[in-house]
């Protein structure tokens, strides 16, 4: 997984994600060869090397006053060096960190981790320097659009890459997918958890969620940067198991839609469910609800109708495909994956999706059995209700986290659902796309 950005830092409830956002002014405000950021001697890769190099005046910035919860962190990453206003008493908290601003503050943290200074050169643009720096010491992969604001996961996967793994030792007990929305698997996955477990980050709501792809703010930055630089202020947390289930509507609605198929005459032939499974949007759904189809569109929670643009892979063994819409939209809203060999006999479940053409309709049940073995293929057994329209709904844990995705009932029986495990689809590699109407011809 490419280490790259994957902007995304979780805003603390109260200070759980505060982070620092410097903007370009206020990283050339700090000067890159400050004399007073040197040590009179070599230093030891330690915490002790973060040090106050400013001095917070009360009332320094009209727009931070004592009463908000980012006051203490900004004061901190002030006369840390980290952080100045962006003019003359303004601070401005609510600004976006650009991923040129994040990268420099990434290699400064690094630089007076291991040396006790951050001595740069000067470069045009001002975050060149640091820049080469970030890539040279494995902070980051490649160079990239640096004026694009950094998401809270790409500022999070920063962090994580400019300390050694000693740096973060973990106070809290986040197990593994107990992020409601970041699974350890994904692109800053590995990096938010460690924050999380490290205390340095905490989410941004009573759930404990992250935001990843969120823009992180100059006021969440100054709260990561000073948790990062003084364990001492860590703060421990305790994520929930359970997320109301409205919540969880509320949270995964728009990244859920009807599919509706149609023959080569245009006519409609059947309709179906599915969810998108990335911000790209590449989304799951059966092979049977879409095989065979000339067209198909989608329609979304909000009455938005996209058509299909064609498939990305697919398995008949396993009944998935993974295809992707006709839009140059982006940034679609989209579900985390489980881990479906974590489920057992018991766990509560809901299925969301759209029966009878009834757009987002939520059912809750339980599993009934974690690995039941239908003509030679292994299923989950469910009994949240569906019906005809339901095949590709998404089934989901008590975190709104994907396990499965609901593909048939037994007609004469009370609740007897099976729906494929998850994991089947993360073992699927999406290619190129191919046509729906090619592809539905295959093997003719």
């Amino acid at each position: 997984m490419k280490r790259l950005f994957l902007v995304a830092v979780a805003v603390v409830l109260a200070a759980s994600l505060s982070v620092y956002a410097v903007p370009a002014q206020a990283v050339h405000t700090i000067p890159a060869l400050s004399a007073h950021t040197v040590h009179s001697a070599p230093a030891q890769a330690d915490f002790d090397n973060f040090v106050y190099l400013e001095t917070y005046t009360a009332g320094q910035f009209r727009d931070v006053r004592d009463s908000d919860w980012f006051a203490r962190y900004v004061k901190d990453a002030y006369n840390l060096g980290f952080l100045r206003g962006k003019s003359d008493g303004v601070f401005d908290p609510g600004g976006y960190l650009t991923l040129g601003e994040a990268v420099t503050l990434a290699a400064r943290v690094r630089s007076i981790y291991h040396t006790g200074s951050a001595v740069f050169p000067e470069s045009v643009p001002f975050y060149s320097a640091y820049a080469d720096y970030a890539i040279s010491h494995g902070i980051i992969d490649a160079h990239c659009n640096y004026s694009e604001p950094a998401t809270r996961g790409s500022f999070a996967a920063m962090m994580h890459n400019a300390l050694p793994p000693d740096a973060f030792q973990a106070i809290n007990e986040i197990p593994d997918y107990g992020i409601c929305d970041v699974a350890p698997d994904s692109a800053a996955g590995a990096a938010v958890y460690a924050l999380y477990r490290a205390g340095i980050l905490s989410g941004s709501d009573q759930y404990g969620t992250f935001h990843a792809g969120s823009y992180i703010t100059r006021a969440e930055t100054c709260a990561v940067l000073t948790r990062l630089a003084d364990p001492a202020i860590r703060t421990t947390t305790l994520l929930p198991t359970h997320v109301p289930v409205e919540v969880i509507f509320q949270r995964n609605a728009n990244a859920v839609f009807m599919l509706e198929m149609f023959d080569e005459k245009g006519d409609s032939i059947r309709t179906g469910s599915g969810f998108f499974i990335s911000s790209s949007g590449l989304a799951v759904t059966n092979l049977h609800v879409i095989d065979s189809a000339a067209s198909a569109t989608i329609t979304l929670y909000s009455g938005e109708v996209f058509q299909v643009r064609g498939i990305h892979a697919f398995s008949d063994e396993r009944n998935l495909v993974i295809f992707s819409v006709d839009s140059e939209k982006g940034g679609w809203s989209f579900l985390t994956l489980a881990d479906s060999s974590r489920i057992e006999a018991g766990n509560s479940v809901y299925a969301l999706g759209s029966p009878r053409e009834l757009i987002n309709t939520i059912s809750e049940g339980i599993i009934s059995y974690s690995r039941r073995e239908v003509n030679w293929d292994t299923l989950i057994q469910f009994t949240a209700p569906i019906s005809f329209g339901s095949g590709g709904s998404p089934l989901l844990n008590t975190l709104g986290q994907v396990v499965g995705v609901a593909a048939s009932t037994y007609t004469y029986g009370q609740n007897l659902n099976l729906a494929v495990p998850i994991n089947f689809v993360k073992e699927l590699e999406p290619g190129n796309p191919v046509a729906l109407e090619e592809f539905s011809k295959r093997g003719q």
